[in-house]
């Protein structure tokens, strides 16, 4: 068949050759099209049910929580496993789902059982975010040198409006936040004053709680006009919450402000983020105390665009939207990462070529098929190419730096060799096989883009 195959190429040269042109400009137009991704996705389709349970025990939130959970959760379709961990006021159950489950169905089938589930009063249970474990693609802190943003204020800025903001890009599942100090207001009481009025904490408590809503009513006609009515109740700063009335004692009211002091503070911490950055003059920057964010990458998203409108939108952030002298710095950008490997690939694929045309010289004696030979690399990654786009595979770091030239022209250098092998044999009694020889050495012998020709029909099959 290989014969027949070469025979045909030998006899339509110029279809031959232009068939591997269009070839080669296919595969660059899909190479440059190719997405690349950092590391090859092999996680499982899995959702994870999150609840939080402040104070409560491990053994606690294992009873009323995690078991109730994992009880109605299994029958689920294509689950496979379930694994759940109880702590301190921490209930992680996770379902891990075979690959022939729909990830988004396997998350609606979850929502549905855990509407199913009695639990404690105060225990809302979520779904954890949508994404892979190598789908953590841009880390970043945030800097500033604006006295008026603190630590405190950096993390307000966190939480209410970067994560917003970041999330609006499209595949863009959730961001992720650590460090900084968090506010909260805090009512400082004392015990003495307290017990001198006569009350409680949980009567502070119950009417801090009560006293900070909104109602709404209904309206009032004046003549074409309705006047809407509501009341509004909501705390705005330290002075609604000191204004809060608990009791009214022999006539004169006592307010939240005459038993306690009302500050903003810091919430208390458990954790703390450091950065450090080694410069090459050898001088190293140490910041104790950082706000970073994590943006995850939903699961089966294609990083590129997405890291593109991200960049995009920090961009506009820092330019524009975020405050003067607040900035967000990249501290770990998957971009980076696969234009840097990227880059070294094709340097160590440029490489590659050389070093097989002149080992191969070495050994086979001819320039031309040499070049043949190599010429075969990039006509079968091209080729690989192809067949990726076709599918919508994407490709991957691994397999891009892994790649060994010695199995790639294999195939190629023993044709070569036969061809050259057979031009020293003399041997009349083959004459048919000889012409047929001598006609396919008549082509290594012309310049390169002719015997292209042979290399690929001889080649195409192998794939």
């Amino acid at each position: 068949m290989i014969q027949a195959l070469v025979d045909s190429a030998l006899e339509r040269k110029v279809l031959v050759l232009a068939f591997g042109v269009m070839l080669f400009v296919w595969g660059i137009i899909s190479f440059r099209s190719l997405p690349v991704e950092a590391y090859p996705d092999v996680a499982n389709n899995w959702v994870q049910i999150i609840t939080q349970w402040p104070g409560r025990a491990g053994e606690e939130i294992e009873q009323q929580v995690t078991i109730p959970i994992e009880v109605q959760m299994n029958g689920i379709a294509h689950l496979s496993n379930l694994r759940s961990i109880s702590v301190f006021g921490l209930s992680v159950v996770t379902l891990v789902f075979d690959d022939d489950s729909d990830n988004l169905v396997n998350r609606q089938q979850a929502l549905e059982r855990l509407s199913q589930v009695s639990f404690p009063p105060n225990v809302n249970p979520q779904l954890g975010p949508d994404y892979s474990p190598v789908g953590q693609i841009y880390f970043y802190t945030l800097t500033s040198t604006n006295p008026q943003y603190d630590l405190m204020e950096l993390k307000s800025l966190e939480d209410w409006f970067l994560v917003k903001q970041l999330k609006s890009v499209p595949n863009v599942v959730d961001v992720v936040s650590f460090g900084g100090l968090t506010r909260e207001y805090q009512v400082l009481v004392d015990p003495n004053k307290l017990i001198s009025y006569g009350l409680s904490i949980g009567q502070v408590e119950q009417a801090l709680a009560a006293n900070n809503v909104n109602a709404g009513g209904s309206f009032i006609e004046e003549g074409q006009q309705a006047i809407t009515i509501r009341a509004v109740g909501l705390m705005r700063d330290t002075r609604d919450i000191g204004a809060t009335l608990l009791r009214v004692q022999g006539g004169t009211p006592v307010y939240v402000r005459d038993v306690a002091s009302i500050a903003q503070g810091p919430k208390i911490r458990l954790g703390q983020i450091g950065k450090a950055i080694h410069h090459e003059q050898g001088r190293v920057v140490d910041r104790d105390d950082v706000v970073e964010g994590i943006v995850l990458l939903r699961k089966a998203a294609d990083p590129d665009p997405t890291l593109v409108a991200l960049h995009d939108k920090i961009r506009e952030l820092n330019d524009h939207l975020l405050p003067t002298g607040v900035k967000i710095v990249a501290h770990l950008d998957r971009a980076d990462l696969v234009g840097l490997t990227t880059h070294t690939v094709l340097h160590n694929l440029t490489e590659g070529i050389l070093l097989v045309v002149g080992v191969l010289f070495l050994f086979l004696g001819n320039v031309t098929g040499a070049v043949i030979v190599a010429i075969t690399i990039p006509f079968s990654l091209l080729f690989a190419s192809i067949l990726l786009d076709l599918r919508h595979i994407p490709a991957n770091l691994l397999s891009l730096g892994a790649l060994d030239f010695g199995m790639v022209v294999h195939g190629a250098v023993v044709m070569v060799e036969n061809i050259l092998r057979f031009l020293g044999l003399p041997n009349p009694a083959s004459r048919s096989t000889e012409e047929r020889v001598r006609a396919a050495a008549h082509e290594v012998q012309r310049p390169v883009f002719y015997s292209v020709a042979i290399i690929i029909t001889a080649y195409v099959p192998i794939f």
